[in-house]
């Protein structure tokens, strides 16, 4: 019996779910048995890149229209959409104000020019990081066991010495600041 959680938004687990319901053994043994499946997905995939190489080659030029409308009127009808979509997910007014903050944080964090991508990467991969780091934690006795292994003691010094480098130039930077 697997247990899974109702509320998964992770699509190879769906995947896994729907080919459950369809008897549908994923491994090597599906090339093995149900060779007609693999075919029909196969052929499946080819008409649909077709299908979608054909809508791009019709459609790039309108789509290329959108970028001469104003900046303030496309903000304007993105703004719109996104907060008819955030509504519509639950019919919740909270989700909107969720979305309000996140997006007033992005503005807060572009004005004072700090990075965003570091920050969407701590926010996809913290949950995973933390997953790992908490199934890790049974088998450290002493702060050593991190670096137990040649290639995490690797990482680790190329870590301190990326670290150094950092340091030591922001350190000659604000040397050359001050008179």
């Amino acid at each position: 019996m697997k247990l899974r959680s109702r509320y998964s938004l992770h699509s190879h687990e769906s995947l896994w779910d729907s080919s459950d319901v369809h008897n549908i053994i994923p491994g090597p043994g599906l090339f093995q048995h149900q060779m007609d499946f693999v075919l029909a997905l196969y052929l499946c995939l080819l008409i649909l890149n077709v299908l979608a190489l054909i809508f791009l080659m019709l459609a790039t030029r309108p789509l290329l229209k959108v970028v001469s409308i104003p900046n303030r009127f496309l903000g304007m009808a993105i703004l719109v959409l996104s907060f008819v979509g955030v509504y519509s997910l639950r019919n919740s007014v909270i989700d909107c104000l969720i979305a309000a903050f996140f997006g007033m944080l992005g503005l807060i964090l572009k004005r004072l020019d700090l990075p965003i991508v570091p920050i969407i990467l701590g926010m996809v991969l913290g949950g995973i990081a933390e997953n790992k780091f908490r199934t890790s934690l049974p088998r450290i006795k002493t702060p050593l066991d991190w670096i137990d292994r040649p290639i995490a003691g690797t990482i680790f010094v190329i870590i301190l010495i990326v670290l150094a480098i950092h340091f030591w130039s922001m350190l000659k930077a604000r040397r050359r600041d001050i008179p």
